[in-house]
């Protein structure tokens, strides 16, 4: 979140020299639940919830309907939430709450309990869910969220996620996750439209949510990738590290090696495991089935050497066939 917010300052506050932007603040409610017990909570917070109000929210109305229907935890869900609120106002004076459109009954609650203690107004802010052109919305209870952590949503499938975005969905997402205006939008869609196989919008959408997400480094980063994996750019592969090229290739099996003198490509194959036998090894090779570093190699017999077959950043990438890869780390 703070990496988001500094890219949005660097990136379009156009005032961040002569009035940069308060600093994002981050905290963790449990600063404030740990000193609270169960008995407090349900006596001194809950009574001020009451239950007709509670059942009456939207949300909980039809989930109650619904056939997998509505767990305590989720019921009460509503009343942490407005203490929450009730917290960061008192603490930090924050006056407003904005959420996704299924929030508006646990931000009305918060609203309601946050009135009963003052005078001064807050405010509550809701925005559209986000969903496919089929309805489906995005998130990771849906199974299809893409994250901020590079570590659990590589940049370069953040990338991928917004260039996979479906024609009828990409003008809503830009004007959503883009800081163009609703001019130049329109401008870039009506180019779509005209040759929709070049995904001219999606790219557009791509590059501005992982530069805001990622920062400019993480973009490169994307697009390097991007243009190793589908684009078969031997140089591009060459400069990703070794965890990048691992990532890209999910699944491939991965072996470390030391390159000897005259070990040949029938060699390399067999020990990075792609065949079975040695006889299968030849059939296929031959036959030109096998690659290494997306150059086809047809000679069982040729050896390998440093300034062919393996990239700059030590690594040859084999594949069999069409989709089975194996990753071969050098050692140096």
């Amino acid at each position: 979140i703070q990496r988001v917010f500094k890219n949005h300052e660097d990136l379009y506050w156009k005032k961040k020299e002569e009035e940069p932007l308060k600093p994002v603040k981050v905290v963790n409610n449990e600063t404030w639940y740990k000193e609270l017990s169960a008995l407090d909570l349900v006596c001194g917070v809950g009574r001020h919830f009451r239950m007709g109000t509670m059942l009456g929210r939207t949300a909980v109305a039809a989930r109650l309907r619904s056939e997998t229907g509505l767990s305590y935890t989720e019921f009460s869900y509503q009343v942490f939430q407005a203490y929450d609120w009730w917290q960061l106002y008192d603490k930090y004076d924050c006056r407003f709450q904005i959420g996704g459109s299924d929030q508006m009954g646990n931000i009305v609650s918060g609203y309601d309990y946050i009135s009963k203690f003052t005078k001064k107004s807050v405010f509550g802010l809701t925005l559209p869910l986000v969903t496919t052109e089929g309805g489906e919305k995005f998130g990771k209870s849906a199974g299809n969220a893409v994250w901020l952590d590079p570590e659990l949503t590589s940049p370069f499938e953040l990338y991928q996620f917004f260039v996979r975005s479906a024609d009828a969905d990409v003008e809503k997402l830009l004007r959503l996750f883009t800081f163009r205006s609703v001019e130049s939008i329109g401008d870039l869609c009506r180019k779509h439209a005209t040759k929709p196989e070049l995904r001219q919008a999606q790219k557009v959408l791509a590059e501005e949510v992982t530069r805001l997400v990622h920062g400019d480094e993480g973009l490169e980063r994307a697009k390097m990738t991007t243009a190793a994996m589908y684009d078969s750019n031997i140089e591009q592969l060459g400069r990703l590290t070794s965890q990048d090229v691992v990532t890209l290739f999910k699944g491939a099996s991965v072996v470390d090696m030391l390159l000897k003198p005259g070990l040949t490509v029938q060699d390399l194959a067999m020990a990075a495991g792609c065949f079975g036998s040695p006889g299968k090894a030849q059939t296929i090779i031959a036959a030109g089935g096998f690659y290494i570093n997306h150059q086809r190699t047809t000679r069982c017999e040729e050896v390998l050497t440093q300034a062919v077959h393996i990239l700059p950043n030590n690594i040859s990438l084999l594949r069999v066939g069409k989709k089975n890869y194996f990753i071969v780390r050098w050692a140096t």
